[in-house]
């Protein structure tokens, strides 16, 4: 299958198959990034409360 056409049809899928793929394809680029996974469980085995966001402060950094 060629990429225009799989482009082409994510387009006409609805937001949240969208967003579905979207996860799916991160985590495929990711799987294979030893760097990017200990990073990640990294920050979200920090205990300490200084590092940490609220829900707020997450959908307000999403927004930007």
């Amino acid at each position: 299958m060629r990429l225009t056409r799989l482009k082409d049809e994510a387009a006409h899928l609805p937001s949240q198959q969208q967003r579905e793929l979207i996860a799916y394809l991160v985590a495929l680029q990711t799987a294979g990034d030893e760097a990017f996974k200990a990073k990640l469980a990294a920050q979200i085995d920090d205990r300490d409360p200084e590092h940490w966001i609220d829900l707020d402060q997450a959908r307000t950094r999403d927004a930007d």
